[in-house]
């Protein structure tokens, strides 16, 4: 019995054995391997604006009062109405003996005034009415530049630019920014050459990258012209200063 019991516990701790040689395999095995690239996280872009524009750009309003205009009243009120009334004459009774009669004046029909309550001053136009805002301007649009018509500007050139544009890979590529700025004719084409204002972002691993993030920042910006733009606010957008390009546009 205690040979078997012997033989036994010689068993399980074999396994045991086994079992965390195994372990202390595998915890060496993840040590020594070399880490694999740590995806980036995504980014979101936010733009706000700052800007507080000092005029409004709301429609203006139309001055004039949109009621319904009153009717003009007559100086002096309507004569009443006149019409004819036949008068009928009562049947006369009979005579009750022969004797000489005098004819009965005939009756004529005579105009009775009919009474009204009242001539009124007001004219036949006192239901129809006339829209203050429709016998003149009700307002045009502003054309003053403001907060929002910035951003809207700016999400279509960063449209317009993102499908031009491709960061270059490398170790540290992602920390690489390059700003630009360039100027626009009135038809959205580019009036020279655009330029590097910065780059950021730069290390020992991404230094051979940074030439390549310009001139691709640069490329991203001729391929993309003529920019489709608002021309009612060129004097806005002429000029293009400090347009920032990164790993995610």
């Amino acid at each position: 019995m205690s040979t078997a019991l012997a033989r036994e516990e010689r068993l399980g701790l074999g396994i045991a054995i086994a079992a965390h040689a195994a372990l202390v395999v595998v915890l060496i095995w993840h040590a020594t391997r070399e880490p694999g690239e740590i995806p980036v996280p995504e980014r979101m872009v936010v733009s706000l604006a700052d800007d507080v524009a000092l005029t409004s750009a709301a429609p203006n309003p139309s001055l004039e009062s949109q009621a319904a205009i009153a009717p003009t009243l007559a100086d002096e009120p309507a004569p009443p109405e006149v019409v004819e009334r036949e008068v009928t004459p009562r049947p006369q009774p009979e005579a009750r003996a022969p004797r000489a009669t005098r004819a009965a004046p005939e009756r004529r029909s005579e105009p009775t005034p009919r009474r009204t309550s009242g001539g009124s001053r007001i004219g036949d136009d006192f239901l129809a009415g006339d829209s203050a805002g429709q016998s003149r301007s009700r307002g045009t649009p502003a054309e003053a530049f403001g907060p929002a018509e910035q951003a809207s500007i700016a999400q279509a050139i960063n449209r317009q630019l993102k499908p031009h544009w491709a960061a270059p890979s490398g170790v540290d590529a992602e920390l690489l920014v390059t700003v630009l700025s360039w100027r626009l004719k009135s038809d959205g084409s580019l009036d020279g050459r655009p330029v590097v204002v910065s780059q950021s972002g730069i290390t020992d691993s991404n230094r051979p990258q940074a030439q390549l993030h310009a001139e691709r920042a640069i490329r991203a910006v001729q391929l993309a012209a003529p920019f489709d733009l608002p021309p009612q606010f060129y004097d806005k957008w002429k000029r293009v200063a400090q347009w920032r390009f990164d790993r995610k546009l």
